[in-house]
């Protein structure tokens, strides 16, 4: 990955259709005012509540390898789709209207988080939310919102005026590894570095897991652990890299969980995105 110009001009081209959406108060909708409880109740019970403005929508990572827009608008389709073939290499299997959004089934397993797919699938989000972005869809939050087993998180969108933003991730893996994935420079990688360096007991290894991937090994293990020390110092070294990140001029936007690890009673862990503050 290069700097944010260069992710920036290697985006998409495409342009809002039109402004965002209206906030609550400027709606043209038109609300009554309250009426007396025995009013209220005929009221609801006679005529249908105002329609809200289209603030929020959401994208769904659905079994090992769809990804699924809803209730986006018609102009979000292709500018995902540019997202996707750009960064997935594997490619795309098929690309349909899926009810009442747009699903793309892609070529291997990216919500497996296994080998290298575990790096690129986290590369292809961050195009992803790149791509939204600029078209005035932000990341809101992430939740989960099945009981299923194997289940991922859904992210929820909010309607925004467009924006260039970049996008990168730090994800935790296994028991004791975390990595950074195509930070925008060496900059903010070495700061993520220094702030992983305070774990009190120390690095193992360094590697680069894939091209734009630097990987850490701490000793002990932070992520799966019931000593009362390991505990605290885990949850100490994640506020680190998040003031890390922060001076460097990159706030953390989602905590996603967007692996199907090994079902009920899964091991898997969240993975944070982080975008420029703009």
């Amino acid at each position: 990955m290069g700097r944010l110009s260069e992710f920036i001009a290697s985006s998409s081209s495409s342009k809002p259709d039109g402004p965002p959406p209206p906030a609550y108060h400027d709606s043209k909708a038109v609300i009554p005012p309250s009426p007396a409880p025995q009013v209220q109740q005929q009221y609801q019970q006679s005529d249908p509540p105002p329609p809200f403005p289209h603030l929020f929508a959401c994208l769904h990572l659905g079994r090992r390898d769809r990804i699924r827009l809803i209730g986006l608008p018609q102009n979000a389709v292709p500018a995902v789709e540019e997202a996707i073939r750009r960064v997935w290499m594997a490619g795309i299997q098929a690309s349909t209207p899926y009810h009442h959004g747009w699903e793309w089934k892609l070529s291997g397993n990216p919500w497996s988080g296994q080998g290298a797919e575990a790096v690129y699938s986290r590369r292809l989000m961050c195009h992803v939310l790149h791509a939204l972005s600029a078209i005035g869809w932000d990341l809101h939050m992430a939740c989960d919102l099945t009981k299923k087993g194997y289940d991922k998180d859904t992210l929820m969108l909010h309607s925004v005026p467009p924006r260039q933003k970049y996008y990168f991730s730090i994800s935790f893996n296994e028991s004791d590894k975390i990595r950074i994935i195509d930070p925008p420079d060496a900059f903010v990688r070495d700061a993520f570095l220094r702030a992983v360096q305070s774990w009190p007991l120390g690095i193992q290894s360094q590697i680069e897991k894939e091209p734009g991937a630097t990987q850490v090994k701490l000793r002990g293990n932070p992520w799966w652990s019931s000593d009362g020390s390991q505990v605290v110092q885990a949850r100490l070294l994640a506020c680190t890299v998040l003031s890390a990140m922060e001076s460097v001029g990159f706030e953390l936007v989602g905590s996603v969980d967007m692996s199907m690890g090994s079902g009920d009673g899964s091991y898997d862990l969240d993975t944070w995105f982080f975008a420029s503050k703009v």
